[in-house]
């Protein structure tokens, strides 16, 4: 008579073996869903992601506004009436994109040829030196040669500043993005010894230069708002970047070593050629928003005229998918958020701090959503034995 068969009881863990059903098949078997790449990305998902990243937004704003004991209805309100609820605040918010759209354009071409220029800070400073330096070496020039004059000063203080950090990368392989961090630190060090020394009025303890000569401002097209010619400036350079990624040899060869470098060189794109122009490029743009702020707004050197606007300008770039002309429109809707925020901070009494928090909420859920549309969820096939 046979024995009694029994199960043979599950090996112990500790041998190595594990004996636990396999997850992936069991999701496979009953159909479950799974995270997949789009092969393409179409402008009617962005917007998808983009309206549900906004709607999100404004539901934890308002949560956020609530706990802090005032009406979300009013805050919003306020918000609206800071940005964009009248002339005044209109012309405001246009005063305060300028220099973004600039600093943003700077970052998209840079980013189009797959450099990652993060010195767009210290790139603008160079640009507001370059141009004051250029405004006490031209002498009484007509009004629009010397314009021109500190603009281009402007830009080439820029473009050189730069190029210190492309051309430590083609001839080194330096990391860009570690050279031109530190570039903005060496750049505003340098600047307070200027401010500290040679460049400091002698009229004021205060780091900063003399108020300069009243021929040297921007005008303005409406004279009883800060808005002056920076702004038509900050647009003719949006055209002039659409013109160059996507209309000139220089566009296309930047486009392909974005894409894939090694590809690129051999098409015959001399690469290092091209990432030393694109950063000069890049350099120059954000040079030229330096020499805006400092002509059409403050008329002095200080270390206190970029908030971070380099820095917002890569933000900004990046959540316009480093389109031209979406920088333009994603700067002044940001331009917006900080005019509002501080309006409906002093309308309703919100915490500062909640005004910085409700800001980078909204900047987070829209760069997540210009990640998350590139993904889609797909239920998995059922397997039948």
């Amino acid at each position: 008579m046979s024995e009694p068969t029994t199960q043979a009881p599950p090996e112990d863990p500790a041998d190595g073996r594990d004996l636990r059903p396999n997850l992936g098949a069991m999701l496979s078997r009953s159909g479950g869903l799974r995270l997949e790449r789009r092969l393409d990305t179409r402008p009617v998902h962005e917007f998808y992601a983009t309206v549900a990243a906004l709607a999100i937004t404004a539901v934890l704003i308002g949560g956020l506004v609530a706990l802090a004991g005032v009406s979300p209805t009013d805050a919003y309100s306020a918000l609206y009436d800071g940005a964009f609820g009248s002339v005044e605040s209109a012309l405001e918010t246009l005063v305060q994109a300028t220099p973004l759209i600039l600093t943003g354009l700077a970052a998209a071409v840079a980013f189009r040829a797959g450099v990652w220029n993060i010195g767009g800070e210290g790139q603008f400073f160079a640009g507001a030196m370059g141009a004051y330096f250029v405004s006490t070496l031209v002498g009484p020039l007509p009004a629009p040669l010397l314009f021109v004059a500190m603009f281009v000063g402007g830009a080439i203080a820029g473009a050189l500043w730069a190029s210190i950090a492309s051309v430590l990368l083609v001839r080194y392989g330096t990391n860009e993005i570690l050279t031109t961090v530190m570039l903005n630190f060496v750049i505003l060090y340098g600047l307070s010894w200027l401010l500290a020394g040679p460049w400091q009025s002698p009229k004021t303890p205060y780091y900063q230069t003399e108020r300069m000569d009243a021929k040297t401002f921007l005008p303005r097209f409406v004279d009883d708002s800060r808005l002056h010619w920076g702004f038509a400036i900050a647009l003719l350079a949006a055209v002039a970047v659409y013109f160059l990624v996507q209309r000139t040899s220089l566009g296309y060869e930047l486009r392909g070593v974005g894409v894939n470098r090694t590809a690129a060189a051999y098409k015959g794109i001399h690469v290092g050629a091209v990432v030393i122009a694109v950063m000069a490029i890049s350099g120059a743009l954000a040079g030229i928003s330096g020499a805006g702020e400092l002509l059409g707004l403050h008329h002095r050197l200080q270390l206190d005229i970029a908030a971070g606007i380099g820095f917002t300008g890569i933000i900004i770039a990046l959540v316009a998918r480093l389109n031209p002309a979406g920088v333009v429109v994603v700067a002044i809707a940001f331009a917006g958020l900080l005019n509002g925020s501080t309006s409906m901070q002093v309308g309703t009494g919100i915490p500062a701090a909640l005004v910085e928090v409700i800001e980078g909420v909204a900047l987070f859920l829209v760069l997540l959503a210009a990640v998350a549309c590139r993904y889609r969820l797909r239920r998995r096939r059922q397997i039948h034995d």
